[in-house]
């Protein structure tokens, strides 16, 4: 008899992107014979694919742009468009959307992403979001009843502050020379901040999957910082910067302070936070998105077996990532399901078969090899696993 199963994987992050993983398993399972039929679902949390998983979900078409990487360089990126009556009636109602019209998909990691950078040139200090900004500008022009914007996979820390700038605030030194790429050190020659007439936008929705606020031990800089080139002290000068910088925009955004405390106001370097001073902005949990998008819990109902992963599976996964929230939703339902993840976190592991059991968790990389080894033979490594532990 034929198993129906669900392929449903996030990235490996610089390694395997989510569809493949889903095709991997499809074609792994499928090639025994009749015994399975798999059914592919690549996930986003707002990071890597978002644009390319959602506008393809929907029908859409994507459009090509060019804007400002965080260095600065004039980078091709492609803008989802997709006709909102393509969406499942879910989708519309959680998101606040008509029925008829067009959104605009926008993702945050193909501009400013963290994994276009080579190690040496990780270094928030010298990263902006101008790009971003420059992205939603150019969407304005399109005659779109809402803009989505994915914010996972960052490689700024900047508050958007860039995105602002090319969005309609002027940033000036002390002579009232503009400071047109804001990067955060050049925050501290910042003397005035004036508003031009701010670029119009329809209504922004986030997807976003980290609680964080933007200052403080749990914020931006100290929770995400190190990953993006800042030392420990360098963190600390950079909280203090933000800290500065956060003042000068309250004198403009009388809220911002209040805003800065806000559960999901650290994502991305604080992107969010700052287009929410200048715009109408809704955060969505990008499982939730996911879930409504692709009409899951359908999806669900109508397999018997999920299989999920991504690149790491800890304790962070289970703050709301997409193949932890996907597999608690698997046991509810009384499906049996698998992880497979590059590496698990022990401790995660025998919580997770405690809480849901049945769930089986597997490690498919090889804890003897290098990262680097890991990352080069990741597709192996998932096949070997697949056949190993799939009955």
């Amino acid at each position: 008899m034929t198993k129906q199963v669900l392929a449903a994987f996030d990235k490996c992050k610089d390694s395997l992107a989510a569809g493949e993983l889903c095709n991997l398993t499809q074609k792994t399972l499928e090639s025994r014979g009749s015994g399975f039929r798999v059914q592919c679902m690549p996930l986003s949390d707002g990071g890597e694919g978002f644009v390319d998983i959602l506008t393809k979900q929907a029908s859409g078409s994507f459009s090509p742009f060019y804007a400002s990487d965080s260095l600065g360089d004039p980078k091709e990126i492609l803008i989802g468009l997709c006709e909102l009556r393509n969406l499942p009636a879910l989708a519309k109602e959680s998101l606040g959307l008509p029925n008829d019209g067009r959104i605009g998909i926008i993702e945050m990691a193909s501009i400013v992403g963290l994994a276009d950078l080579k190690m040496e040139q990780r270094d928030a200090w010298k990263t902006c979001t101008r790009g971003v900004g420059e992205a939603l500008a150019h969407c304005s022009s399109l005659e779109l009843d809402a803009i989505l914007l994915g914010i996972g996979g960052s490689s700024t820390n900047d508050m958007g502050v860039g995105a602002l700038s090319a969005l309609g605030l002027d940033f000036s030194d002390s002579h009232g020379c503009p400071i047109s790429f804001p990067t955060p050190e050049k925050w501290s020659s910042v003397s005035t901040i004036e508003s031009r007439k701010m670029v119009p936008l329809p209504p922004l929705i986030i997807a976003c999957d980290v609680r964080n606020p933007l200052l403080g031990t749990q914020g931006a800089t100290h929770q995400f910082g190190k990953q993006k080139g800042l030392t420990k002290e360098a963190r600390k000068a950079m909280e203090q910067e933000m800290e500065k910088m956060l003042a000068l925009m309250s004198s403009l955004y009388p809220d911002a302070v209040t805003g800065s405390h806000a559960e999901g106001s650290g994502a991305a370097g604080g992107i969010g936070f700052g287009l929410g001073l200048a715009y109408e902005v809704k955060f969505v949990p990008g499982f939730e998105l996911i879930s409504s998008w692709y009409n899951l819990v359908k999806k669900l109902e109508d397999c018997e077996i999920l299989i999920t992963g991504e690149g790491r599976f800890d304790q962070t996964s289970s703050q709301g990532k997409a193949p932890f929230e996907l597999m608690k939703k698997a046991h509810e339902l009384g499906k049996e399901s698998f992880v497979f993840a590059g590496s698990v976190d022990d401790e995660m592991k025998i919580r997770c078969e405690l809480e849901y059991p049945g769930v089986k968790i597997y490690e498919f990389g090889n804890r003897s090899k290098s990262l680097a080894d890991n990352l080069a033979h990741a597709s192996s490594n998932l096949v070997r696993a697949l056949n190993q532990y799939i009955p």
